[in-house]
């Protein structure tokens, strides 16, 4: 009895070593003024903790053999980036002064104590190899696609729920560099506009989350998608045909969001004005742009969605689901560092 409490006590040490750690690097993400963030290698070594500690967490409550390697990778790669923060460029001593050197120091000791634990534990621990020992699932995935059965169906399954958080981080951060993409265009005087060069949100922050361009792929899956399948089986698969008449539905699908948004959140032209440029309406929509859209649009229904579903139907369960919880502890951490100010919050001031 005493063995097994002593095995259940390492085992939950590591869980809540990952998930303290992990709360810690989320208020970090909300306690830092997004403007002032630097990309550089304190967000390295939180991402890693994100993604590492996401896909441990859920190895271990499944029993992976796979929890030991993970985890004890993520802990040696996240204490030797943490040290080299810390002591080479900087990080001590900013925590020192918002905090005190004290707490700067247990910090510290608390994540290299920690992450040796969780080390010696995964790599060496007897009971660690009785508890995780569950072999990953690496058998490959059907094939096909999955619109192959019905939307209704699929939406009762888990795992459809899960390609949606694929879908949705992968075009989020897509869509930001689409965007950077289509400035370098405006600024090569390929399309006409206006872009800001100092906005760091765009140029410099490059993993910042288009959470509109992550929805359009979940719309894309839920609407545009299939009814692109429903126009090419009525003319008779006539694949041509089926893209032109998918591309004047994404036209107008696109530039309808586009123009309500505009409507919804932009009448005093703060964030985009296309008074300016020729076949506008209102200044909210305008047909360059629409059409930019559109394209993009359809690229994602006919090319992008069908290549990446394909991946995720020929891969492993084990290798998709480990991505997908990746991705979302990535996300989630982006998502507590650029949406969240709380020095904007009428609370702090």
């Amino acid at each position: 009895m005493a063995g097994k409490t002593s095995r259940t006590i390492g085992f939950r040490i590591c869980q809540s070593y990952f998930v303290i750690l992990m709360a810690l690097a989320l208020a970090f993400g909300a306690a830092c003024p997004p403007a002032r963030f630097d990309y550089d290698i304190s967000l390295l070594r939180v991402l890693i903790l994100m993604v590492g500690g996401t896909v441990t967490l859920w190895l271990m409550s499944r029993g992976g053999k796979n929890a030991r390697f993970v985890g004890a990778i993520t802990a040696c790669i996240f204490i030797v980036l943490t040290t080299i923060d810390m002591f080479f460029y900087g990080a001590m001593q900013e925590i020192a002064g918002r905090f005190g050197q004290v707490l700067s120091v247990v910090l510290y000791a608390f994540e290299l104590i920690g992450s040796l634990y969780v080390v010696g534990y995964m790599v060496f621990a007897p009971s660690a190899k009785r508890q995780l020992s569950r072999e990953a699932n690496l058998t490959p995935g059907p094939g096909g696609h999955s619109w192959d059965i019905p939307l209704k169906k699929r939406i009762k399954h888990q795992y459809f729920w899960r390609d949606l958080v694929i879908y949705f981080v992968t075009f989020s951060i897509l869509g930001h560099w689409l965007e950077m993409l289509f400035c370098e265009l405006i600024i090569a005087g390929v399309f006409m506009g206006d872009y800001d060069p100092t906005n760091a949100m765009l140029w410099k922050q490059w993993l910042f989350p288009f959470t509109a361009e992550g929805a359009a792929a979940v719309a894309i899956v839920f609407l545009l998608h299939p009814a692109a399948r429903k126009i090419l089986e009525k003319t008779g698969d006539r694949l041509w045909l089926a893209v032109l008449l998918s591309f004047l539905l994404n036209f107008v699908v696109c530039t309808s969001i586009d123009f309500g948004t505009g409507m919804a959140v932009n009448q005093d032209y703060s964030l985009w004005d296309y008074r300016e440029i020729p076949f506008n309406f209102m200044g909210q929509v305008c047909l360059q742009n629409s059409l930019v859209y559109t394209l993009a649009a359809t690229l994602i229904v006919w090319v992008f969605y069908p290549l990446l579903d394909r991946w995720i139907r020929r891969s492993p369960e084990g290798i998709v689901n480990a991505v997908a919880f990746g991705l979302f502890g990535m996300y989630l951490f982006l998502a507590m560092l650029h949406f969240i100010d709380y020095t904007a919050m009428p609370f702090f001031n």
